[in-house]
């Protein structure tokens, strides 16, 4: 029951984060970009930010179902965990590469840590059950 409730609670704020960011970033990308500081050049740029974000609001969609199916918790883990683990390597690269992030990137960098290690945790934990 314990885990169940960690489970819950887990996917209920991966829900939260995808699919608000997913959608914004598919329905208003220049208003997502702006905070982020990227800009776009051509309409390829657009495709691209939208194709990404849909994909976020995919995770959403199935953070929010894996709290309904048990059986969709663990992949659902896998794939976060592998998203986020890609993300803080390409991050850390980035460092070392193109020099100090601001505040910002370094707020992402952390969220991106914090779900990679929470997600990797839970699917092993789920995993080993």
């Amino acid at each position: 029951m314990k885990n169940n409730l960690i489970d819950n609670i887990l996917l209920i704020l991966l829900a939260f984060e995808y699919l608000l960011f997913g959608l914004w970033g598919l329905l208003d990308p220049i208003a997502l970009s702006n905070i982020i500081g990227f800009t776009f050049n051509e309409i390829t740029a657009f495709s691209e930010f939208r194709a990404q974000y849909t994909f976020f609001t995919a995770l959403g969609v199935l953070s929010v179902l894996a709290i309904f199916r048990n059986e969709l918790q663990i992949r659902t883990y896998f794939i976060l965990a592998l998203l986020n683990g890609s993300f803080v390597i390409g991050r850390t690269l980035g460092i070392f590469l193109d020099g100090m992030p601001d505040q910002t990137l370094w707020t992402i960098f952390v969220v991106d840590l914090a779900v990679f290690l929470l997600c990797s945790w839970r699917y092993r934990a789920l995993k080993n059950a």
